[in-house]
């Protein structure tokens, strides 16, 4: 029965590759958000293959119950993760504030030109009017 449910956690691991592999490919994941997953997938899959390094490494650093370890591990990646988009969050959260920033001088100057014409086409057209009066 373990080597059931190694290879059922192997194909669950294989399946969710495949899915980040699918989504990079039709575009809804980008590959620098991707990276963390597949290594986190590629993880999933060598402890499967391979259970007892997981006891094994255990052992080393004095975990005596090595699922013990798999949780420390999962919580450790997933912090990782989070702190990584966290940081992507950041990022686009400062280049909104610059472009919109942006986009409110663009549109002083544009209303500051609609002036300045509207302004020129109304000169033209009181001195047109006092022509044709003349």
């Amino acid at each position: 029965m373990n080597l059931n449910i190694y290879f059922f956690s192997f194909c669950i691991s294989l399946g969710f590759a495949g899915t980040i592999l699918y989504l990079i490919r039709k575009r809804k994941l980008r590959e620098q958000y991707a990276l963390l997953w597949l290594l986190l997938s590629a993880v999933m899959m060598i402890l499967s293959l391979f259970p007892s390094l997981l006891n094994d490494i255990a052992a080393q650093i004095h975990i005596f119950y090595a699922p013990s370890l798999l949780y420390l591990l999962s919580v450790v990646a997933m912090l990782f993760i989070l702190l990584h988009l966290t940081m992507a969050v950041s990022s686009l959260t400062y280049r909104v504030v610059v472009l919109t920033q942006t986009l409110g001088l663009q549109e002083q100057r544009i209303q500051k030109l609609e002036m300045q014409v509207g302004i020129g086409q109304t000169a033209a057209k009181k001195e047109a009017t006092m022509e044709v009066i003349s």
